[in-house]
């Protein structure tokens, strides 16, 4: 079993590339100030959508249903530690990606 962080600042907004397992796929998070929730985009290395408009939470897997199901097996993709803000992302939690 593989399982290892995914860096990300607290930024209220950010783009970048992310190496999960033998895929690379592109996380957008934008802070959406109204309701105080991360939305994440996920992007394959060749910008089609894996997901639009999830939440990030904590303990909820980003990759979890993913439809049209992908031909690439992308693992998991879980917050850990307490709910993300623009102040603490990456800091009182880490995005930690797992093949499982």
């Amino acid at each position: 079993m593989s399982r290892y962080s995914v860096a990300v600042q607290a930024l209220p907004a950010q783009t970048f590339n992310a190496r999960l397992g033998k895929n690379t796929v592109t996380i957008e998070l934008q802070w959406m100030a109204r309701i105080k929730v991360f939305r994440v985009n996920i992007l394959t290395a060749l910008g089609s959508p894996l997901t639009i408009g999830r939440f990030l939470l904590p303990n909820v897997n980003l990759l979890d249903g993913l439809y049209p199901p992908p031909a690439a097996s992308y693992g998991s993709l879980v917050l850990e530690g307490d709910l993300a803000t623009p102040e603490n992302l990456g800091i009182d939690n880490i995005l930690v990606w797992s093949d499982e």
